[in-house]
């Protein structure tokens, strides 16, 4: 007996929110689990009516013995089985200040201008610290640069609290391309800064059909001057608004670039407006060569470049959590069990920086109780666990940058969610300790470039 509410009942088995992955001939071969983040393989022979099947109820014999076999028909009811109809009542006191933690990592955003208060989310992050290994600290002040002074005392304050609890930290500056001097470079590559670059719009006509560079890009030369300092602890962000995700990707090649991020906008953004007939279509080809290109150099034990809207998808399913292993109360984990089914399973706890109300700005403080009270637009939606751009996932933390969602817009999220579920079920067929190679180099920086740029500080400029 299937059942299709929320409560449970004895004896009674339900579906779990599942999302058939489609072929080009109408075919499933893979089914995206939501509940455990995992992706399953189609028997050959269900492939053609699974997803209509699904879709109606209609399930032969066959199917529902499939499903039973691999738990996707389950008599489990658990707290991720709650419905995510309506936006969350524990939403109310959470905003993107908010510090958390995911598996052994704590991470906490940084965007105070005044000394003060920004040491003291320094504090409050480490303060609930305990009993875990690594703190990152997110800083951005939106792309600004905030001078030498306010980063040197954030850095002090944040190494002395990690050296006393035996803690690692890290730090990952979000910096706009025309904010990067020489010097300011030399400073960030000396103090161990990750940095995100946002360089804008990628040249939509980057490169004519002989090879040579048929437009001008400002951005370009600072990125060159970063890579040579920081190597792999830089993240290049481009925003493409026209252009071939293919041109951007050879680039980042060429140029030598270990991490690259991207935002696609959508056709509503893009010149006068007007749909772009088969845009969707050539960006699913080119994340699925792009997909391409890195299985197969990890595959030959290389390691390809970092492309961030593909592996972040996969890491965050990599990092899933079950519901039940997460403990806390008001200020942890409990208080978003109302909307446990579409917040990311891997955050283990979230903290409430309320108490830090005296030391920040009043307008920002409405400003992020404004954003708290928008309604959550994303809860019935299959991608919204790891979609980078959910309201549940999207993160300024991680660097994010919130974009409206539209119909437009998910359209293009959705296809590089789906193409990151491919990538993700074919790494489990990759050398796993090279897989974890890849995905460790994405968030730490090697022990020999950070020799290196340590060796290359003393030499004269």
């Amino acid at each position: 007996m299937l059942y299709g509410s929320t409560m449970p009942m004895p004896g009674v088995l339900r579906l779990r929110s599942m999302h058939p992955l489609i072929e080009g001939d109408g075919s499933c071969s893979l089914v995206y689990d939501l509940e455990r983040a995992a992706v399953v393989e189609v028997p050959e022979e269900l492939q053609f009516y699974i997803a209509a099947a699904l879709e109606t109820g209609d399930l032969d014999e066959a199917l529902l013995a499939w499903l039973v076999n691999e738990d996707l028909l389950t008599d489990e009811w658990g707290a991720g089985t709650a419905g995510a109809a309506g936006p969350p009542e524990a939403a109310a006191w959470w905003h993107p200040t908010a510090a958390y933690r995911i598996d052994d990592e704590l991470h906490a955003r940084i965007d105070q201008v005044r000394e003060e208060p920004a040491l003291d989310v320094v504090r409050f992050a480490f303060s609930h610290g305990f009993g875990i290994s690594r703190v990152k600290l997110h800083l951005n002040w939106d792309g600004w640069y905030p001078g030498n002074g306010l980063l040197e005392r954030i850095v002090v304050e944040a190494s002395r609290l990690a050296a006393s609890l035996h803690q690692e930290v890290t730090f990952d500056l979000t910096l706009d391309a025309d904010e990067v001097t020489p010097a300011r470079a030399a400073f960030l590559a000396a103090s161990a800064f990750q940095v995100r670059l946002r360089c804008g719009g990628f040249p939509v006509s980057y490169r004519m059909e002989n090879g040579t560079v048929a437009a001008s890009w400002k951005a370009e030369p600072l990125v060159h001057l970063l890579l040579k300092r920081l190597r792999g602890r830089l993240t290049v962000h481009c925003v493409l608004d026209g252009g071939r995700l293919l041109d951007l990707w050879d680039w980042a090649k060429r140029t030598g670039i270990r991490h690259l991020d991207a935002t696609i906008v959508e056709d509503a953004a893009i010149g006068d407006g007007s749909l772009q007939p088969g845009r969707r279509i050539e960006l699913r080809n080119d994340l699925l060569a792009v997909c391409d290109e890195m299985a197969e150099e990890l595959a030959a034990q290389r390691l390809p470049v970092d492309y961030k809207p593909l592996t972040r998808i996969v890491d965050r399913l990599m990092r899933s959590e079950c519901l039940d292993q997460a403990v806390g109360g008001r200020g942890g984990y409990a208080g978003l069990m109302p909307v446990a089914d579409s917040y990311p399973r891997s955050v283990l706890e979230t903290f409430d920086l309320r108490w830090l109300a005296r030391s920040i700005d009043g307008a920002e403080l409405a400003g992020a109780a404004e954003a708290a009270e928008l309604e959550f637009p994303c809860p019935g939606c299959w991608a919204r666990h790891v979609c980078s751009h959910s309201t549940f996932v999207a993160s300024a933390v991680e660097g994010e940058e919130a974009r409206e969602i539209s119909e437009a817009s998910c359209a293009l999220w959705k296809v590089e969610v789906e193409v990151a579920l491919r990538f993700y079920h074919r790494l489990a067929h990759t050398d796993p300790l090279q897989v974890r190679r890849f995905f460790e180099s994405s968030t730490r920086e090697p022990a020999q470039e950070r020799r290196e740029d340590f060796e290359s500080m003393r030499m004269p400029c």
